[in-house]
């Protein structure tokens, strides 16, 4: 390491002139900007990823009251898929929404999804009921479209006879 030359007496002089009225600074601690807790970002993350926009402009072709329906994401192992097909997994949580208004629906589910993601639930029951026109259920329908939009939701399909059925779905959301 270099060792800093010596002032001079001009030097010094000419600093101190230089230095004249200046005053010196009462507080010279800096402060960072607290850095967020680990929580908060986790926190926020969820919220960022519990956040869902539901379209409803894509087109799929409608079902019917009594047919079945079924998604899964790729990459999903059949077993999982065929387990909850069959009713194997554990309902840990059910939307029931017989008579709602297809905006009442959809802003219970958003509500009800975050809700889920939250508390780490991820075998859910959703029941939407057969529709008054069982030709096409609106709900049936609305659900098909909506939850494949939701990249928590790992696979969906019909419920088996105890729970409803045509007329409710088991749905998998992926886990923390």
């Amino acid at each position: 390491m270099r060792k800093k030359p010596e002032m001079t007496e001009d030097e010094k002089a000419e600093f101190r002139q230089a230095m004249r009225g200046v005053k010196p600074l009462s507080h010279t601690k800096i402060v960072a900007p607290p850095v967020p807790t680990p929580k908060k970002r986790k926190q926020q993350e969820v919220e960022e990823e519990a956040s869902f926009v539901l379209s409803d402009y894509e087109k799929l072709d409608p079902v019917s009251g009594d047919e079945l329906i079924e998604f899964s994401r790729p990459g999903l192992q059949h077993k999982v898929l065929r387990n909850l097909r069959t009713g194997q997994y554990n309902v840990n949580a059910i939307l029931d929404l017989h008579g709602m208004t297809v905006s009442d629906a959809k802003e219970s589910l958003t509500h009800f999804l975050k809700a889920c993601q939250e508390r780490d639930i991820r075998h859910i029951l959703i029941i939407h009921g057969k529709g008054r026109d069982t030709t096409k259920p609106i709900l049936k329908n609305k659900l098909n479209l909506w939850l494949r939009q939701i990249e928590q939701v790992l696979a969906f399909c019909s419920a088996t006879a105890k729970h409803g059925r045509g007329g409710a779905l088991y749905v998998l959301l992926k886990g923390r």
